[in-house]
């Protein structure tokens, strides 16, 4: 008698264990028709979603998000990259201000940088300025003799013609590049004038500031 107790009490805790190993974790997921369904296994066509594993007494052990979709993968890409390129912006402008600070000792030596490419500019201008005044001189000189030879009832040599358009079209080239000299001038200005700003930023950064009078 007592054997056959023993043996059922046996059965019964074997029994109890593979009972509670079995449901030790369920695993409860959202069904197309929005209601929670429980089992021991997902479904394959709910694997994807966010999903619950409790014990046997319904306490959560575990809890899964939901895969993320193409297009949330994608825009998490896509956030990455921004910000990849965001410090690679700011490693730069890094290494640009570094440069700037190495280059110059002084507010005063980027004014007086800035003064000498202006002028090296100007004097260039200038020279071109005076040759197209040579330029136009000799021009005048051909245009009067074309006149004079029509006023004679001459028609300008074909050497003639071919010389005033030579001529003119040195000037127009000269012209040019006088026009590009003052652009120029322009930026040289501009760059600089940014770099003093951002000069003094920077040894203001530092407890350090520079006023220059320019």
């Amino acid at each position: 008698m007592a054997s056959n107790t023993l043996r059922i009490v046996i059965i019964s805790t074997l029994f109890a264990i593979s009972f509670s190993s079995s449901h030790a974790r369920i695993k409860c997921w959202e069904n197309s028709d929005g209601f929670r369904e429980c089992g021991n296994t997902i479904p394959p066509e709910y694997s994807q979603q966010k999903t619950r594993q409790m014990n046997s007494q319904g306490v959560t052990m575990n809890e899964s998000g939901r895969a993320k979709t193409k297009e949330e993968l994608d825009e998490e890409d896509r956030l990455i990259q921004v910000e990849k390129e965001k410090q690679l912006v700011i490693q730069k402008q890094h290494e640009s201000d570094q440069l700037l600070l190495n280059t110059f000792a002084s507010a005063d030596d980027i004014i007086l940088a800035r003064e000498g490419k202006l002028s090296a500019l100007a004097a260039e201008i200038s020279l071109r300025q005076a040759h197209i005044e040579k330029i136009q001189t000799n021009l005048d000189k051909i245009l009067a003799s074309a006149a004079d030879m029509e006023r004679r009832g001459e028609m300008p040599t074909e050497q003639v013609l071919a010389d005033i358009r030579s001529v003119k079209s040195q000037i127009s080239e000269n012209k040019r590049y006088i026009l590009a000299k003052q652009e120029e001038q322009e930026l040289v200005r501009q760059s600089y004038d940014e770099d003093l700003i951002r000069y003094n930023k920077l040894r203001s950064q530092t407890g350090f500031l520079v006023i220059s009078k320019e």
